[in-house]
C-alpha cells in the first residue's frame, strides 16, 4: 500500500512539473539582440538622437515589455556611427512583430517622414503583416543587421542598400549638401576621392560618384554611394583616407577624413561611414519665430462637384510639421494642420507658427478629408471611384512633388500663390480649368525608346506588335470625373499603333465636367510581366500635359470638342511636365478671335512665333474627314497632324515642331494646310529657336 501511495504521489509531482504528456513545458527565457543601421534614414540622425524598437509580443512576456507606444518603446543604444542596438529578453516560441522609430533629438521631434516610423517591411512571416517579425528560438538570438526603411516602398526584413559579395567589402558613404549655398544638384555631383586601398596612393583618385537621395530631408540634401574594395587588400587596422568633392574639382576645405578597416568589417562584408556635412558646414543661422499664412481655394473642384464644405468636406496642410503614418484619423492626427474656411474672402486659411533658420525649406502639401457620405454607395453624396486615401494633393506646378516654401524669417509671411494670384489652388488647378462640355482627348506616345537597351536599360524591352501599351492615369482627377478610380487599373486606356511605326495613339471620350490637367504614366506588358515608367515622389514622377483652350476672354474659356496632346516619348523616368496654359486673363490668347462651331475656319496658331510647341485650332460645320498638314516653305510635307473623320465643332491639336520621323525641325516659316470637305485654307507659322 505504501509503495502504491509513493507511486501516485511521484506521478502527481511529475504531471505538475511536465504536464500530462510528460514533456517539459516550463517557459524558457532567451536573450535577443537586434542591431539596426540608420544610414538609410532620410533625416539627420546623430549619436544623441533617439531610435526606438516598438511592437507587440504575442505572449507579452518580453523584458523590457515591447509595445507600440513610442513613450514606452525600447530605446536602442548607439554603438558607433549609424549603428544602434536593442537588447531584451523573450520567451521561447513567442511571436514578435516590430518596427524601428527615429527621432532627431527628443520625442517631440520625429524624423520628417511618417513621424519617424519606418516604411513597410516584408518579413516573410504571416503574423507580422507589413512589420518586421521573429519567432523566438530556444537559444539566445543575435539577429543579422537590419537597415531602417526610410521610405514607402516595401523592403525585405534584411535588405541592404548595396550588394554584398564574398570577396569584397562594401563601404557606404553619405554626405549632406545642405550647408553648401552655391551647390547645384542638377548640374553638380558629389564624389568621394581617396587613397589606397579604395583609391590610389600617393595621388588620390575618385572612389565613387554619389547619387542624390531625392526623398531625403530638405528636398534631397543627402547623397550616398557604395565603393567596393577586395578583401585581399585589407588588413585589420588599415587606414583609409578620403574627402568629399564636387565633380572632383571643389574639395572640402577641411583636414582629410579617415577610418580604419577592422576584422569585424571583413567578417560582416560591409560598413557604413557615418554621414557628414560637406566641409562640415551645416545649414546655419539663428532660428527665427514667425507665422506662416497658408491660403487655399478649391474653385475647380467645387465646380466639378468634387468638394463641398457644406457636406462636411475638410482641408488641411500636411508635411509642414511632419507627415502622417500610413493610416491615421484626420480629426486627431497632429501632422494634419486643419484649415478654416473664411466666407468673406471665400478661401481656406491657416496661420501656423514656425521656428526656423532663414531660408529653411517648409515642405508641404494640401490634403482633402472628404465626408464619409462620399464613400457611401447608398447616399446622394456618393462619388464613384473615389477613395478616402486619395485626399493627397498632386500639384501640377511641382509635377506632383511636394510644395516648398523658403522661410524668410519674418514675423508674418504668406506662401507664394499659384498663377500669380495671392492664393494657392488645390492640385494647382486654375479656377477656369473645368471643361464643361464633352471632349475627345487623344494621347500620342512614341514607344521606340522602350525597345532600346540604351534608353530602357533596367526593364525588359518592349516588343512592338506583341506587347500591349496603356496610358495609366496616376494622381489625376480626370478618372474621378468619369466614375473611375484615380490610381486603379480600371482607368487604363489601351494604345494602338495604326502604322506599326512605334507611334501609339488612343482617343478617349470624356464626359463633362472634367479637368484640363492630364497626369499619367505608361504601362506595357512584357515577357516578364508589366513595366511602368516614372514613379518616385519628385518632379518627373509622371507626365503632366494640358488640354489647351481655343480662347480665353476674361473668365470665359472656350474648350474644343476634341484635343490631341503633343507626342510624348516613352522615358524610363524624369517624365515630361508641361507648363499649364494661362487661363486667368485675355492675354492667354494673343488674339481674341471669334471662334464659332457653325462655320469652316482655320485660326492663327498660338503662340506664334513659337518654340517648340504651338496650338492649332480649327472648326468644321459637318462630320467629315479632316486633313491637317504642315509643309516647309518650299512645299515639302513635314508632318501630318490630323487625317480622320471628325465631328462638327471646334477642334485643337498641338504641333511640337517635329517631322514625320519624330525629329525636331529647324527654325523658319512653315505652312499649315487644312482640307475638310470643300473647305481648304493655308496659314503661315513661324518657329523661332
Amino acid at each position: 500500500m505504501k509503495n502504491k501511495f509513493n507511486f501516485v504521489f511521484l506521478s502527481l509531482i511529475l504531471v505538475l512539473i511536465t504536464g500530462s504528456s510528460g514533456v517539459q513545458t516550463s517557459a524558457q527565457t532567451v536573450n535577443v539582440t537586434m542591431t539596426v543601421n540608420t544610414s538609410t534614414c532620410l533625416d539627420t540622425l546623430r549619436p544623441n538622437s533617439i531610435v526606438l524598437l516598438c511592437g507587440a509580443s504575442k505572449l507579452g512576456t518580453t523584458v523590457p515589455k515591447i509595445t507600440w507606444d513610442t513613450l514606452t518603446g525600447i530605446r536602442c543604444t548607439n554603438i558607433g556611427g549609424d549603428y544602434w542596438q536593442a537588447k531584451f529578453q523573450a520567451t521561447t516560441g513567442d511571436e514578435i512583430q516590430y518596427k524601428f522609430v527615429t527621432y532627431t533629438s527628443d520625442l517631440k521631434h520625429p524624423t520628417f517622414h511618417w513621424m519617424g516610423w519606418e516604411g513597410p517591411i516584408n518579413s516573410g512571416i504571416s503574423f507580422a503583416g507589413t512589420n518586421r517579425g521573429i519567432v523566438v528560438s530556444n537559444t539566445d538570438m543575435n539577429l543579422p543587421m537590419q537597415y531602417y526603411n526610410g521610405w514607402e516602398s516595401t523592403l525585405a526584413q534584411y535588405w541592404t542598400p548595396f550588394r554584398k559579395n564574398a570577396d569584397t567589402l562594401a563601404v557606404y558613404f553619405r554626405v549632406n549638401m545642405g550647408g553648401v549655398s552655391d551647390f547645384n544638384p542638377v548640374s553638380q555631383t558629389p564624389e568621394v576621392w581617396g587613397s589606397a586601398p579604395l583609391g590610389a596612393s600617393p595621388t588620390w583618385v575618385k572612389v565613387v560618384s554619389l547619387t542624390r537621395e531625392t526623398n531625403s530631408v530638405n528636398k534631397g540634401s543627402f547623397w550616398s554611394g557604395t565603393a567596393y574594395v577586395p578583401k585581399s587588400l585589407i588588413t585589420d587596422g588599415t587606414v583609409q583616407s578620403y574627402k568629399f568633392t564636387i565633380n572632383g574639382s571643389t574639395w572640402e576645405n577641411i583636414a582629410d577624413r579617415s577610418f580604419k578597416f577592422t576584422t569585424n568589417m571583413l567578417s560582416s562584408g560591409d560598413t557604413t561611414i557615418n554621414w557628414a556635412y560637406f566641409g562640415n558646414k551645416a545649414p546655419s543661422g539663428p532660428a527665427v519665430t514667425g507665422n506662416v499664412n497658408f491660403r487655399l481655394k478649391l474653385d475647380a473642384l467645387e465646380k466639378a462637384g468634387l468638394f463641398n464644405r457644406g457636406l462636411g468636406d475638410k482641408i488641411a496642410v500636411t508635411g509642414a510639421k511632419g507627415w502622417p503614418p500610413s493610416s491615421f484619423t484626420f480629426d486627431t492626427e497632429p501632422t494634419m494642420l486643419k484649415m478654416t474656411y473664411v466666407p468673406t474672402i471665400q478661401e481656406w486659411i491657416l496661420t501656423e507658427p514656425f521656428t526656423l533658420s532663414k531660408s529653411s525649406e517648409i515642405i508641404y502639401k494640401y490634403y482633402i478629408a472628404w465626408d464619409t457620405t462620399r464613400f457611401d454607395t447608398t447616399h446622394v453624396n456618393y462619388i464613384p471611384g473615389l477613395f478616402m486615401v486619395n485626399g493627397w494633393e498632386e500639384p501640377g506646378s511641382t509635377g506632383g512633388g511636394d510644395r516648398i516654401y523658403l522661410f524668410p524669417g519674418l514675423a508674418d509671411q504668406t506662401t507664394t500663390g499659384d498663377f500669380g494670384a495671392d492664393q494657392q489652388f488645390f492640385n494647382s488647378l486654375h479656377p477656369n480649368s473645368v471643361i464643361g462640355t464633352p471632349i475627345d482627348l487623344t494621347f500620342n506616345i512614341d514607344m521606340t525608346p522602350a525597345t532600346n537597351a540604351s534608353t530602357n536599360p533596367t526593364n525588359t524591352l518592349f516588343r512592338p506588335g506583341i506587347d500591349t501599351v496603356y496610358i495609366q492615369f496616376d494622381g489625376c482627377l480626370i478618372p474621378i470625373t468619369q466614375h473611375q478610380t484615380m490610381y486603379g487599373t480600371d482607368n487604363r486606356i489601351m494604345l494602338t499603333s495604326p502604322n506599326a511605326d512605334g507611334k501609339y495613339t488612343a482617343t478617349v471620350s470624356l464626359n463633362a465636367p472634367t479637368f484640363y490637367q492630364v497626369c499619367y504614366r505608361i504601362t506595357y506588358t512584357s515577357s516578364t510581366g508589366e513595366v511602368m515608367n516614372g514613379g518616385g515622389t519628385s518632379l518627373g514622377r509622371r507626365y503632366y500635359q494640358y488640354i489647351l483652350p481655343t480662347s480665353v476672354n476674361g473668365s470665359t474659356v472656350t474648350w474644343p470638342v476634341s484635343f490631341s496632346l503633343a507626342e510624348m516619348p516613352w522615358m524610363q523616368n524624369n517624365l515630361t511636365v508641361e507648363d499649364p496654359p494661362n487661363l486667368g486673363s485675355i492675354d492667354a490668347i494673343s488674339e481674341n478671335i471669334d471662334i464659332l462651331p457653325n462655320k469652316y475656319a482655320l485660326y492663327q496658331n498660338y503662340p506664334n512665333p513659337f518654340n517648340p510647341s504651338t496650338v492649332i485650332t480649327y472648326s468644321i460645320m459637318n462630320p467629315e474627314n479632316v486633313k491637317l498638314e504642315v509643309f516647309n516653305i518650299v512645299g515639302e510635307k513635314v508632318a501630318t497632324l490630323v487625317n480622320q473623320i471628325q465631328t462638327a465643332g471646334v477642334h485643337s491639336v498641338v504641333w511640337n515642331s517635329k517631322n514625320e520621323n519624330g525629329i525636331s525641325v529647324n527654325s523658319g516659316v512653315y505652312l499649315l494646310k487644312i482640307h475638310a470637305g470643300s473647305f481648304s485654307k493655308v496659314q503661315k507659322m513661324l518657329l523661332l529657336k
